[in-house]
């Protein structure tokens, strides 16, 4: 039995743990003090957008627009990382709380490396139109 043909961005595992990571992150961060208020917004928005991002390049006509917003992805949950090291560090997240999100988020990282790959292999092997598309159609 061959693989089943993925028709929804939702259905993707890695859409799957960066939304759950976004819910997460969203969650952890309420108990941000008033002085956070920015390191809320901004983390919030990094993690909303890797999947955000997500959406749009699976969606998209190409698959060298869908490796674009890839790289955004991988690009934004770095971000998100770097905004949750700095609020364990300034003692607005839990050490335990932060570390669990890291390691999500590595985890994540680790699929969506590996999607990236799979893309720029097809991209080498059959161009960039995505599959389904006939190349040169509108």
């Amino acid at each position: 039995m061959g693989k089943r043909k993925i028709e929804r961005v939702e259905e993707m595992p890695v859409f799957q743990a960066c939304m759950a990571l976004a819910l997460s992150i969203e969650k952890s961060s309420r108990a941000f003090g008033p002085d956070f208020k920015w390191l809320r917004s901004q983390i919030l928005r990094s993690s909303e957008s890797v999947c955000a991002n997500m959406t749009e390049g699976f969606y998209s006509q190409y698959s060298t627009e869908y490796l674009q917003a890839l790289y955004r992805c991988r690009r934004e949950g770095q971000e998100t990382m770097t905004h949750v090291r700095y609020a364990m560090a300034v003692k607005q997240m839990s050490d335990e709380r932060g570390l669990a999100l890291s390691k999500g988020y590595d985890n994540a990282l680790m699929q969506l490396a590996s999607l990236i790959t799979s893309i720029e292999r097809k991209i080498r092997e059959r161009g960039k139109a995505k599959a389904g598309r006939p190349s040169g159609s509108s």
